[in-house]
């Protein structure tokens, strides 16, 4: 117990290291979006409870120790994929799950990828579990409409949640009620929000431009970013292995989609299918491997090095909407309106808010107090009203007096 304890402590101190390093990045495009609530490209259910909580100062950083804390302590969900009294092997398996780049590199960011990766994680357990499904029908169908309507991936995860609920003692009717209710609670919440299937047409000719054969190869680049290439291997050796329909289907659809929409962060979608995989054999294929030791003793802090340390070093002090934000509360505060004349990002809105973000034209001189360029706007420059303040990665002109 008192292993645990300090296990978890630890787990939580790792978290907040990594919130912090996300946080250093300052509020992504992607991010923003959810933590301002905009409809599109995710259901509501996750970016509501988020905008709940945008009046609070720390709004951003709460979502990130949240999130990294979620992910870093589902290594107990990790572990329980195999017997207590296989000690070894579930240590190995939760350092695993929290070497692998994708969960390292996820951990604190507020995106849904890295939920919908617990959310498998979850239905993964289910379906090794040797428990017969009962009573927890209910409940297992709560958290399926629950997934989908956190975000659109989780589909992706359909053929284990069928696998679920087909093994379930209940009648075949509701075994399909089950499985298809919450898809047609879905499908007709899409219907309804034309931004949303705008987004799908998007994501779907956002790889016009490559061809199949490079799409393949990102693809497969993520393949071994998800398990950090070790668990890529064993996980994927496991499911071939046990010969799990459900496991292999829902591996090819995670790899069918990022070929399509291509994403980086979607790497850790394998994750929780790599972990499922190698719990799916008996510990003695893998345990033998003399690579185990040398994992779980000096390995370890080797491949935590490796997978974070590039990380860290890519981190960016800050993005061009929080410096903006910021010289503009120490000159003349928080302004009414801000004009944008430009493509600005999500962020944008997120780091000026309350202020007002209006969008302009290249050949206009807006009438806001505050103008932003991110593209040449002559007419904005050569206005004498106005004077610009010394701010990097933009142009921002502030009206005199």
């Amino acid at each position: 117990m008192k292993k645990c304890l300090i296990t978890a402590i630890g787990l939580e101190l790792l978290a907040i290291v990594l919130a912090w390093s996300q946080s250093l990045h300052a509020v992504l495009t992607d991010e923003a979006k959810y933590l301002l609530n905009i409809p599109y490209p995710h259901p509501p259910l996750l970016r509501f409870f988020m905008e709940l909580t945008s009046q609070w100062p720390a709004q951003e950083m709460f979502w990130r120790v949240l999130l990294a804390t979620l992910l870093m302590q589902s290594v107990w969900i990790v572990v329980g994929f195999l017997p207590k009294t296989e000690t070894k092997a579930r240590i190995f398996l939760g350092a695993l799950w929290i070497l692998s780049l994708s969960v390292l590199s996820q951990a604190g960011a507020i995106l849904m990828a890295p939920v919908t990766a617990m959310q498998g994680l979850i239905f993964c357990r289910i379906l090794l579990s040797k428990k017969e499904l009962r009573s927890a029908t209910g409940w297992v169908t709560l958290l399926w409409l629950a997934s989908l309507f956190t975000a659109y991936q989780a589909i992706l995860f359909l053929p284990v949640v069928t696998a679920i609920f087909l093994r379930a003692k209940s009648p075949l009717l509701m075994k399909f009620s089950a499985v298809a209710g919450p898809m047609v609670l879905l499908a007709l919440y899409t219907i309804g929000n034309p931004l949303v299937i705008a987004s799908f047409v998007n994501a779907g000719t956002q790889n016009a431009g490559s061809s199949f054969g490079d799409d393949f190869l990102r693809a497969g680049m993520l393949w071994m970013v998800g398990g950090s290439l070790l668990t890529s291997v064993l996980g994927t050796y496991g499911i071939l292995r046990s010969r799990s329909w459900a496991l292999l289907l829902s591996m090819l659809l995670v790899f069918a989609f990022i070929v399509v929409s291509y994403r980086s962060y979607y790497a850790i979608l394998f994750a929780p299918l790599f972990i499922a995989g190698i719990a799916s054999v008996p510990s003695s294929v893998w345990m033998d491997v003399p690579l185990y030791w040398k994992a779980t003793r000096w390995g370890i802090l080797l491949l935590f090095l490796m997978n974070f340390a590039p990380s860290m070093a890519a981190l960016r002090l800050g993005s061009s909407a929080r410096m903006v934000s910021a010289a503009l509360k120490e000159t003349i505060g928080i302004p009414e309106a801000v004009a944008i004349v430009g493509s600005p990002g999500h962020e944008w809105q997120y780091e000026l808010s309350p202020a007002r973000v209006v969008l302009r034209s290249q050949g206009s001189n807006p009438s806001e107090e505050v103008v932003v360029c991110l593209q040449p706007c002559p007419m904005v420059s050569s206005s004498e009203d106005r004077v610009l303040l010394p701010v990097e990665g933009a142009e921002v002109w502030v009206r005199k007096g």
